[in-house]
């Protein structure tokens, strides 16, 4: 809301009016003496009140740039900021990297990632790889050890992706428990089967999103016709359909994951993290490696 900046803006402007009037009022004055100890030829030459009214005068002393502080720095290749936060921060590559540092001199910034969500093939990985080149070993290590949002019962089925390839991985400590446990289901009718689980976990409290291979959206949206799905769903419905990368960041009340052998191991990471209350998987082939999960309760076994 920038109502209060512009009614401040335009009392400035306003003062700035009065100022101009005065010194047209001034001049106004002056002249009008001087004209009358001149003859009336001399008393034909205009002055600034002539030609200008305050508005005119005002305006023409006022540096007028509208634009934010991010708008202003975006079109000024020269800017430079004291200190910078980074969001995402393992996705970005060396040369984003090397524009970030460029942009704030001190080297200040607070950088916020999870190198266990890395995305993006171009990205530099390690906090070691990304400071080194630019401020050696000056830098902190702040590990959040905590988790709010992921229950410990779904924290135990995704920290089995990262730990597959790097066993030392130590998730963030879950400090809820719902009691309920991830399931996972192996279908052949992949679209009727995420269908009827959407179906029966519509009838749960809260929102809903189904998290899939983009190669699998266009059969899942034709099963599910009340999804939201697309480059731009509405994340207020009940349900929605997303890819791993639009939902990163994201948090539901449940999440299904379809095909995660079909997903990278950091998207599948993300996607089996998005849920704060119920997790289930249905895939046609086998699991990812390591991942082990319990089958879905109230199942039928699978048909081969």
């Amino acid at each position: 809301d920038t109502s209060a900046a512009r009614a401040a803006a335009e009392a400035e402007r306003q003062e700035r009016i009065d100022y101009a009037q005065g010194v047209l009022d001034l001049s106004y004055g002056s002249r009008t003496q001087e004209f009358e100890e001149r003859d009336d030829e001399e008393s034909e030459v205009l002055a600034a009140h002539d030609l200008v009214d305050a508005e005119l005068l005002a305006d023409r002393h006022e540096e007028a740039d509208h634009r934010s502080a991010a708008e202003r720095a975006a079109a000024d290749r020269t800017w430079a900021f004291g200190h910078i936060i980074v969001d995402e921060a393992q996705e970005l590559s060396a040369m984003m990297w090397r524009l970030l540092m460029r942009r704030c001199p001190t080297r200040s910034m607070t950088l916020v990632g999870d190198p266990a969500q890395t995305a993006e093939p171009g990205s530099c990985g390690s906090w070691e790889a990304i400071l080194a080149p630019y401020v050696d070993d000056r830098w902190d290590l702040v590990r959040l050890g905590v988790n709010y949002r992921t229950p410990t019962e779904i924290m135990e089925v995704a920290a089995q992706v990262p730990r597959s390839a790097d066993p030392s991985f130590t998730p963030p400590r879950s400090i809820r428990s719902t009691g309920v446990r991830p399931w996972a289901h192996r279908t052949d009718d992949l679209a009727r089967v995420v269908a009827e689980a959407v179906a029966q976990e519509s009838h749960q409290d809260g929102r809903l999103a189904v998290i899939a291979p983009s190669a699998r959206h266009e059969a899942l949206a034709a099963a599910l016709p009340d999804v939201s799905a697309g480059t731009a769903p509405d994340l207020t419905g009940a349900v929605v359909l997303l890819g791993p990368r639009q939902a990163k960041g994201l948090e539901f009340d449940s999440v299904i994951v379809v095909e995660p052998a079909e997903l990278g191991a950091s998207d599948l990471y993300v996607a089996l993290t998005r849920a704060t209350q119920r997790l289930g998987v249905i895939h046609t082939g086998p699991l990812p490696a390591g991942l082990e999960m319990e089958p879905r309760p109230d199942a039928a076994p699978a048909s081969r």
